[in-house]
This record gives C-alpha cells, structure tokens and sequence, in this order.
C-alpha cells in the first residue's frame, strides 16, 4: 500500500508507456478480494459473509461495511476515497464503461464509498458512464441545433437586406407580444404567491427517509418535484407546505438537484423542518393513508390533509396510519374500490404528482369519477372492453367446435326455428312443372313439360 500523495502521483505516471501493465498489478491487487482490500487500508479482519446473496443497491447502507464506515476516521476515508478514485481512473485509461474523474460529483463519491464490493462498484460506474454519453449527445446536439439557427439567421439577414418592403410578423410589424420562458415562470411563481394568501394548504410529509433506500429515495425526489411542477401549473393551485424537511437527507438532496432555487427567500416553495402539527391546528388535519378504513366522501376546504412523501416498492409497512395514530389525526383514504375496478396483479399504488392532481380535481369539480382519471388506466378494467374480449373469447371457441352461433343469436326469441349446425331453412314450397308421374318414375331419364 501506498503511503502519501508523491507515491500515488508517481504510480498515476507509471500507467503510461510499457510499465502500465506491471503498475497495473502492482496498485490494483489491493481490489481483487474484499480481504486484499480490508488488509491494504489497515482494517480488522471481517466475520465470514452469510451465505444469503444481498443485493447492494436495495440497500440504503450495506450492512457489511457499516460498522467499518461508523468507526473509521477522517484519515482512513481520506485513503480509501484516493484508492477508488485511482481504481475508476485506470478503469477509464483501460476503456471500459466508466466515466472521467471530472464527471464525479461528492454525492457520487459518498455513494461509492458504501459500496461492499468491486462488482458493485463497476455496476454503479457503468450506471454513471450510461448518464455522461446521454449528457454527451445532448449537448453535440444542442451544438448543432445552435449552428443550424445561426446558419437560418444569416440567410434570413441577407434576405432582408434584399428586401426593401415591410416585413409582417412576430417581432417587426405586429400586435401581438413576445412571451418568453422567463414570463411564464414568473407569471406561475406569482400565482403561488397569490395562493399561498389565499389557496386551501396541502401538506407533503417528508419524514420517512429513513425507510426508503436510495433508488426510493430518488424517485421520491422525482415526484416530489413532479407533484410541486404539476400543483403549479394548475389554474388553482394549491398552498403545498414540505414537512418535516431533513435537508441533509438523500430525498431533499435530490429536490434540491431538480430544483435548485428551492431554498431562496424569493422563491414560492414552503420548505419547512418542523412537523406539521407545529404549524397548523390539529383538529384540521386529515393524513390521507391507504392503510384507513375511512373513505373520503367529499373534499372539505377547511381541512388540511397530508401526503406521506414515501415510494413504498420494497417496505408496504402501514407507516402513514402509526404517525397519524401516533399523533392523534383525523385519517381517510381515496375510494378507489368504490369507483375502479383494479385489474389482476395490478398493484394499487399512487404517485404523489398522480395524488396531487386528484386532490386539484376534486377540489375544483368535487367529482370522483373525473378527479380519478388520473389513475393510469394499465392499473383498471375497461368493462365494455372486457365484455368485447369475452364475446371474441366465445366466438372463437364455438368456431373450434363448428358451430354457427350467429343464427342462434338471431333466432334466440324462437328456438324451434333455429339449428345448431345450418342455417335454418324454410318450408319447400312446390314448383310448377314437377308434377309426380307414377308411369314415367324410375323409368330412365325424366322428360319434363314445356309450358306454352
């Protein structure tokens, strides 16, 4: 093991020309076996792992390295951050599918560190590497979509250089505005302004950090931000109030990614780390959990309900009900088994932005069945599709027995007129010139009369 910075430096140097390959061996032995490594940063021997595969990404803090993490110091962090930045710089020397050193951010770093193995850690830089190639394109496409305007520019100049008359339109002879981007947002952030005056409050409780891993914790982030973008750009929108707010947590982390101004004074966005029973009475609070029993029946404007901030795809614990028993609210859940009709296998989960715009719904119409057309329709039954598909089901099992069930269908008001295996028939009716002869019957070839 390496002992201060001049010997990394002088190894980095190494890498090139024909001495890569032994330096190769020489710095990256330490990463062949969780035990090389544990011997080369000067730790204690770890227990023998269990047997039972654990899945190091579905994992908010790997249980293996925990105590590790817990007692080691600044120092042995220090050592150990330099030896997996070096590891991801020989990775991408080698061209494998990992990024450059300047791609990597401090939360990328402190994700990697708590990683338990090499074939984790390779996993996460190729997920790292996917990212840098999509920013990639983006931008030679922004590039070029730049030099495409700048080239339709010029032409248009010289165009109008040419062209003495009046020129009609956006931007010269018209009457009617430009509205950029900018106008917009300030336009929505003044909306909220006005509605937080004025508007019924929403409250979004992020206190279930805890319970969530990293993957949950990035889509929460996500909605949360969906769910703020969504309330708006409604027309009226609603007083939305974030809860118990742990700004070093990994969920406000990744809001604050998204949106970046979230924390200015100026910006329309109530972020708060009290609890909500702080701010608002408690006999108006209404925790909307899945787990009730209670049904809403009707949007009430003086009440103020909340929204459990949590993606529960692994954890399904009733966690909303034990806070809001905990706490003394007032709990309801949405009727969804009261108006849908969930398809097979199809969870009843709902996103916080798909939660949102109910609740906007409901309170602008105060109708169920249009607030809930924000259920995403994979998750319901169609009836009239339904009754279409088992009718087609039918058909075509009567048609592998040979049976005609149109004209049953047809006759079903007089089943003695209706046959299983033809078409039903009408009575034979008799024809002029087959009158019966019993002389000239079975006496050769039938001579029939011409009629004159």
């Amino acid at each position: 093991m390496l002992k201060n910075v001049v010997q990394w430096r002088t190894a980095k140097l190494l890498l090139n020309g024909a001495t890569r390959i032994k330096a190769r061996r020489c710095l990256c032995a330490p990463f062949t076996t969780k035990a090389n490594e544990n011997a080369a940063l000067g730790e204690s021997e770890l227990e023998p792992a269990s047997k039972k595969y654990v899945n190091p990404f579905a994992q908010s803090m790997p249980t293996a390295l925990t105590d590790n993490i817990t007692t080691e110091t600044a120092e042995q962090r220090d050592k150990r951050l330099k030896v997996l930045q070096l590891e991801a710089d020989i990775a991408h020397q080698e061209g494998r599918r990992v990024p450059g050193l300047e791609f990597f951010k401090d939360h990328h770093w402190a994700h990697i560190l708590t990683l338990p193995t090499k074939s984790a850690r390779i996993k996460y830089y190729a997920f790292l590497w996917q990212i840098e190639m999509k920013k990639a394109s983006e931008k030679r496409k922004k590039e070029q979509r730049a030099e495409d305007t700048e080239r339709r520019l010029a032409d248009l100049r010289k165009e109008r250089e040419e062209n003495t008359h009046i020129i009609y339109g956006l931007g010269h002879t018209s009457m009617f505005l430009r509205i950029y981007d900018t106008t917009i947002n300030h336009w929505q952030n003044n909306r909220l302004t006005r509605a937080m005056q004025f508007a019924p409050k929403m409250v979004l409780d992020c206190s279930y950090d805890t319970y969530m891993n990293n993957r949950e914790c990035s889509n929460a982030a996500k909605q949360l931000m969906l769910s703020f973008a969504e309330n708006r750009a409604n027309d009226e929108p609603f007083d939305l109030h974030f809860c118990n707010a742990n700004l070093e947590g990994k969920c406000m982390q990744g809001l604050q990614r998204f949106i970046p101004t979230m924390l200015n004074p100026e910006f329309p966005m109530n972020v708060h780390t009290k609890c909500f029973t702080e701010l608002f009475p408690k006999n108006q609070l209404v925790y909307l959990t899945p787990h009730c029993r209670e049904d809403l029946i009707a949007y009430n404007p003086d009440d103020i309900y909340i929204i459990g901030a949590m993606v529960d795809t692994v954890n399904n614990e009733p966690l909303s009900l034990a806070k809001a028993k905990r706490l003394g609210l007032r709990m309801a859940r949405l009727p969804l088994d009261r108006y849908l009709q969930w398809g097979s296998g199809s969870g009843k989960s709902l996103t916080l932005n798909q939660m949102i715009n109910i609740m906007l719904d409901l309170k602008k119409t105060g109708d169920w069945d249009t607030a809930l057309q924000h259920v995403p329709r994979r998750k319901v039954i169609d009836l009239g599709a339904e009754q279409y598909e088992r009718r087609q089901t039918f058909n075509k099992r009567a048609n592998q027995l040979n049976v005609r069930i149109d004209h049953l269908l047809k006759y079903e008001n007089n089943r003695n007129e209706s046959t299983s295996f033809s078409t039903p028939q009408k009575l034979r009716q008799h024809k002029e010139g087959l009158e019966f002869d019993l002389e000239k019957w079975a006496s050769g070839k039938r001579k029939t009369t011409k009629r004159n």
